[in-house]
């Protein structure tokens, strides 16, 4: 016979298992409401190459204006093997827009969504110039090149508002891919981001490309940034191919490699995008004499409700724009356009108003008074 104090241990226990068996009785259990996360501004869709046979997803990131300006185009930066860090690329893009370092762009990932079987051989197919061993069919990045010009690149012309600059963005494979597309077809692409590239693989296609163009001006105007970590395995073949091209001597060219300490061969992915961006978007610095400066040195008044005051003086490197709480100073992109290098300020001037621009919106001053020269 159980002693009653053991007795009534054992009945709580019965209780509180009938308990707990009650609550995980799916009759019991409410189903939990999930809610998709969509990104606002963005779109998925398809688009079939016919030259490759291949589905190719498309993601697209689209700025924050492109509903509400009908009548705005815009730049386009294509990530390759966009399934790995798409939103990694978009996520940049926010940042340095925020410090108004680039414009509003859209964004494209594309990728292989419905590939089954071993990835890396398709990708290995799409952008490597020239074949790897253990992947057959490999190495036919010229073909994925013109799948890019003639197909896909055309359709979004005809689904987004595209101002015709065309820029590209890889790493690794990728990185191999889109150095590659800019030599091959600098008509087509404005410039190219590339991360931790692989130029081994192919390393007599791009030394045939660097000796076809070396001297030329056939990639003036035309910008590719290269980012290499000094932890990559890589890092070797990068710098030495950056060389090669240093040593081209390829007129109107712009080339900036950055090999930076601590970082392997995906993390490099992280300070290289913003680089890239700011790279690819880099504006003028321009030198203007002291009297075309001057000529917008005074103070002004914001137009509307509520004035506020500024003041702007001429320095030697550009103007400065002087309110209660600070100096800031400006950069000459055009002879009556100005910039700040760090955040989104822009300033442009138009007879005696001047049109401040920053990521919140537009302000127009109109010139009071000439006094205020230095």
């Amino acid at each position: 016979m159980l002693h009653s104090s053991t007795l009534s241990v054992v009945m709580s226990i019965a209780i509180l298992i009938t308990a707990c068996s009650a609550c995980a009785s799916p009759t019991q259990t409410q189903p939990e409401q999930i809610t998709p996360v969509v990104l606002d501004s963005s779109q998925i869709f398809t688009i079939f190459s016919q030259t490759n046979k291949q589905n190719y997803r498309i993601q697209a990131r689209l700025p924050g204006s492109y509903q509400n300006n009908p009548s705005k185009q815009y730049p386009v930066i294509i990530k390759v093997d966009g399934q790995w860090d798409f939103p990694l690329a978009a996520s940049v893009f926010n940042n340095i827009y925020f410090d108004g370092q680039m414009p509003e762009t859209i964004i494209i990932g594309i990728d292989w969504a419905d590939v089954k079987g071993n990835i890396h051989a398709t990708r290995a197919r799409d952008l490597l110039p020239a074949p790897m061993g253990r992947f057959a069919g490999s190495g036919q990045a010229k073909k994925f090149v013109d799948v890019l010009a003639k197909e896909i690149i055309p359709e979004l012309n005809n689904r987004f508002r595209l101002n015709g600059q065309e820029f590209l963005l890889g790493g690794s494979w990728g990185a191999t891919f889109v150095t590659f597309a800019l030599l091959e077809q600098p008509n087509i692409f404005d410039g190219a981001i590339a991360i931790a590239g692989d130029y081994t693989t192919a390393s007599d296609v791009f030394d045939k490309q660097i000796k076809s163009l070396s001297g030329s001006n056939a990639l003036a105007g035309k910008r590719l940034y290269i980012g290499i970590g000094d932890g990559d395995a890589v890092a070797p073949a990068v710098l030495a191919y950056a060389e090669k091209l240093k040593q081209a001597k390829l007129t109107g060219f712009q080339l900036k490699l950055d090999h930076l300490a601590g970082y392997g061969h995906s993390g490099m992915n992280v300070p290289g995008y913003a680089a890239g961006y700011q790279h690819i978007f880099e504006r003028p610095r321009l030198s203007l004499a002291t009297e075309t400066l001057n000529q917008f040195v005074g103070k002004y008044k914001s137009v509307g409700e509520n004035p506020d005051e500024l003041v702007i003086q001429a320095h030697p490197q550009g103007l400065i724009i002087a309110t209660d709480e600070e100096k800031i100073s400006l950069l000459a992109k055009s002879e009556n356009s100005f910039y700040h290098p760090g955040r989104f300020l822009n300033v442009t001037f138009e007879g005696t108003r001047a049109k401040v621009e920053t990521f919140f919106g537009e302000t127009i001053y109109q010139r009071v008074d000439v006094k205020s020269k230095k």
